[in-house]
């Protein structure tokens, strides 16, 4: 066997797996990007392109077929609901593989994207790798909605270590799901199965950190700058956040503390609300978000789900 075979066999697999609906643009967007992705921190892996299509007639198939990617697109239908039942598909097909990065389909990886999350995972060790998500707003976007940083997730700094993180920018090792259960599929409609599943990882004893410079930016649009959207997001946050906290630990005191955390967001919400409009637009959302969202958690405490992927592909479900 000469060098040039020994290279070959010991490069590190990946793939990079996406849950998609109904959105064609996007998802031609979004794999032009990965056809950009260049290496320079770690030596360019073996790269496999998993789309999971979520629609029963295949409508991302066309979109596939006509993508640029220099690297094997492999390409499934999911015709059960929902997203957990999507995602777990992902990883399903991804077997063989190394590393499991997911990434959604309306986002945009910048070129050293998965150079950054494996050069992270390689400098750590780590189980999991969380990137940055960074928003992306559209010119008719109100100011309001910028300066009220309602879509600013926290960054940290890399290698700084998380007992949670989300789907939307992660690289994960394939052998963790052998351990761990996959996505929860009773979350499919609700959402909240990364969190889920993320919150499992991390009791199971394995380490999750994070990644600051491996970036995605995520595209908002005035169908999601507005109130309404916001509102509903924080409603759907509050809900489904309970119920991965109720599917992890049913305790009668825990779910004492939960009601009062919900009540405290309410009444913040509320008096706070009597001040805001002096503030503006951004504090008076703020002060109703605070409501809505422990609206969400009360409403979940009692066994109502809340269910924004009913109509997957749409703003509210993302």
């Amino acid at each position: 066997m000469n060098a040039t075979s020994k290279s070959i066999e010991s490069r590190v697999s990946v793939s990079i797996c996406i849950a998609t609906y109904k959105r064609p643009k996007q998802l031609r967007e979004l794999l032009a990007g990965i056809a950009a992705l260049v290496f320079r921190r770690v030596a360019e892996p073996d790269i496999t392109v998993v789309v999971v299509d979520n629609d029963p007639s295949g409508s991302a198939e066309k979109t596939c077929n006509s993508s640029p990617l220099p690297w094997t697109l492999k390409y499934a239908v999911e015709t059960r609901r929902g997203i957990a039942q999507a995602r777990n598909r992902a990883v399903r097909e991804s077997v063989g593989a190394n590393f499991i990065a997911f990434i959604d389909d309306d986002e945009f990886p910048e070129p050293l994207w998965l150079d950054e999350l494996l050069a992270a995972q390689t400098c750590f060790g780590a189980d999991v790798v969380c990137g940055s998500v960074i928003p992306n707003f559209a010119e008719d976007v109100p100011n309001w909605v910028k300066a009220g940083r309602f879509f600013e997730r926290r960054i940290y700094a890399s290698g700084y270590s998380l007992d949670k993180c989300s789907t939307n920018n992660v690289l994960i090792r394939r052998n963790l799901f052998t351990h761990v259960h996959s996505f929860d599929e009773r979350f499919a409609l609700t959402g909240g199965e990364d969190t889920q599943f993320f919150l499992r990882v991390h009791k199971a004893g394995y380490t999750i950190i994070s990644s600051a410079e491996a970036r995605v930016y995520e595209p908002i649009s005035k169908s999601r700058g507005n109130l309404p959207w916001i509102l509903r997001r924080a409603y759907q946050s509050g809900n489904s956040w309970v119920l991965c906290e109720c599917s992890l630990d049913r305790r009668t005191s825990t779910g004492a503390v939960r009601m009062t955390k919900a009540c405290g967001w309410i009444v913040v919400g509320v008096v706070s609300a009597c001040f805001s409009p002096l503030f503006g637009m951004a504090a008076v959302a703020r002060s109703l978000r605070n409501v809505v969202l422990g609206m969400g958690m009360l409403t979940a405490l009692v066994g109502q789900s809340y269910h924004p992927y009913q109509t997957a592909g749409a703003d509210t479900a993302n």
